[in-house]
């Protein structure tokens, strides 16, 4: 028995040599086929805030009495939308099925022609923790996570049972974990049975989580987005200083936060091993809403790079800039009413401007500019704006 041991032991050995001679990538440890690859992996990502659909959004998007089309919303930015290997926003809405009715705040329900604009735009996963999550009930989770996969985009925050209460994202040999949470669900609870439905942010539940995912998976990155903070308020609470501290503290190497429908400041948080360039987004502000008064019009895209030396383990969080926006609504060229989200340095200094945009108009979105440029970077961040 023991020379028979010793017998197959060698010649195993030796396959592996003869085998390794032929397929130099080969690896006996995992017996497959290791392709060769750069030792420096990159991912980028492209991040906006509240993506809302208020009433007299769908009445806009009204085609007849049951179809809609809000590809129009997005025509001027998609090119901006596109760029990245991911890119996330904040769906503030439920996809609950036209035989509830549409409906605006404070209950909404959208058409799932908005889920199908947002993949046409170039959105790959959508954040679904927020305080609207439960406006249709469970059943509306439900519905709005399957609408989300139907049309090939994924989504963080609400899962169905038996799921991890993350997602993992690949690209080449890096692996990205995203973990998201919302403060609550505007006084709608769950039962016990189906409190997997929703990640909260509670400190238990992030700290899990994290861990969890650190332990399990063993990513590369960890991005966690909250949905928390003031409403109209252009700070962070103490409530979001308090969580974002919590976050970074169990793992988190990025933290997105969106809620107060205004823009708050970007800040940088201290390196851990190995990694440098983390930092925290307090809010995103609006991407697209009806919200269309000054400051609630701005948005951003926010856009970031992640690079790791897969040999000597060195990563670094790179190319943070951001690409201002506002909402334009009101008359487009062919004099139908329209909501148009428009990219506002691009716009402006490249003197591309639409013909439909009033006088009026041009100073809003100059203010609008103006503002988010002042407000991203109070805490010192010196992020640059975009410059494509």
């Amino acid at each position: 028995m023991i020379i028979k041991s010793f017998f197959v032991r060698q010649l195993f050995s030796l396959l592996l040599v003869f085998s390794s001679s032929i397929f130099p990538q080969y690896n006996p440890y995992s017996l497959e086929l290791l392709p060769k690859v750069d030792s420096v992996q990159t991912v980028s990502f492209s991040v906006v805030g509240d993506l809302m659909v208020h009433s007299t959004q769908f009445n806009y998007a009204r085609i007849d009495s049951s179809h809609f089309d809000f590809n129009p919303v997005f025509k001027f930015i998609k090119p901006y939308l596109s760029n990245s290997d991911f890119t996330f926003g904040n769906l503030e809405t439920v996809i609950g099925g036209k035989e509830i009715g549409w409906k605006g705040y404070p209950k909404f329900n959208t058409p799932e022609e908005f889920v199908v604009a947002l993949k046409n735009a170039g959105f790959d996963l959508l954040f679904t923790a927020n305080n609207h999550a439960l406006d249709q009930g469970e059943e509306g989770v439900k519905r709005t996570i399957e609408a989300i996969k139907k049309y090939g985009m994924t989504s963080a925050g609400t899962y169905r049972k038996g799921t991890n209460n993350y997602k993992i994202l690949q690209k080449g040999l890096l692996k990205i974990a995203v973990a998201a949470f919302s403060y609550g669900t505007n006084g709608f609870y769950l039962p016990d049975t189906a409190l997997y439905l929703i990640n909260r942010i509670r400190r238990k539940e992030v700290r899990n989580t994290l861990k969890l995912i650190r332990q399990n998976e063993n990513p590369d990155l960890i991005i966690v987005y909250f949905h928390f903070g003031d409403e109209y308020k252009s700070n962070p609470s103490d409530f979001q200083l308090d969580y974002v501290n919590y976050a970074f503290r169990y793992g988190a190497d990025v933290v997105i936060g969106s809620h107060p429908h205004v823009i708050q400041p970007i800040a940088w948080w201290k390196n851990r091993e190995n990694l440098t360039g983390r930092f925290v987004a307090y809010s995103l502000g609006n991407f697209i809403s009806n919200q269309t008064w000054r400051y609630s019009d701005c948005g951003m895209i926010l856009n970031f790079s992640f690079s790791k030396n897969i040999k000597s383990g060195l990563a670094k969080i790179n190319h943070i800039n951001f690409l201002p926006t506002w909402v334009y609504k009101g008359m487009d060229e062919k004099g139908q009413f329209s909501y148009f989200i428009l990219p506002t340095p691009i716009i402006l200094e490249g003197k591309t401007i639409p013909s439909f945009l009033s006088d009026d108009d041009i100073r809003r979105m100059k203010e609008s500019l103006e503002d988010t440029e002042q407000k991203v970077n109070e805490m010192g961040a010196n992020i640059p704006i975009s410059a494509k």
